[in-house]
């Protein structure tokens, strides 16, 4: 079953893309009101790119059907398990970022990645997660004035 997905991967890859584009479009259309050229709205620049990547989807299917199915080369040797890891990491950071925060729960979760990949220290991950966390908040909040989530309990 693995194989005959991982040798279908580009086809997949072509038809989500094609999706994409298709749903980025209806909601373009549906939801955003467009302009024109010389006045453009918000649903102006979606409706045009989503319009681009289903043109372009369209050809990488055409293409991608042509070929003979086979595994990929990057992905004949990627740890499926460390994958669905990863997976299950990010889900739980954009669930629990308006929770616990932005700093804390990019704190946690990169941690837990770094640890992931093997790293067998714990002072080097320990640091990275540290210093990215309060750069990143640091530039969001100072540099972008853009606000981040606090912790339910600072909101208060």
């Amino acid at each position: 079953m693995k194989e005959k997905i991982l040798s279908r991967m580009h086809k997949i890859v072509a038809v989500l893309l094609l999706l994409v584009g298709v749903f980025a479009l209806v909601v373009a259309l549906k939801d955003l009101r467009i302009g024109t050229f010389a006045k453009p709205q918000g649903g102006l620049a979606p409706m045009v790119f989503s319009i681009g990547l289903i043109f372009f989807s369209v050809i990488n299917l055409f293409i991608e059907l042509r070929k003979e199915n086979s595994i990929p080369d990057g992905l004949k040797d990627i740890n499926w398990k460390k994958f669905a890891l990863y997976v299950v990491i990010c889900c739980a950071y954009v669930f629990l970022i308006s929770k616990i925060g932005f700093i804390f729960d990019t704190f946690v979760c990169l941690f837990a990645m770094i640890k992931i990949t093997g790293e067998k220290k714990w002072l080097r991950p320990l640091l990275i997660s540290v210093v990215f966390s309060v750069v990143l908040w640091a530039l969001f909040k100072y540099a972008m004035n853009v606000p981040l989530p606090k912790a339910g309990w600072l909101r208060r």
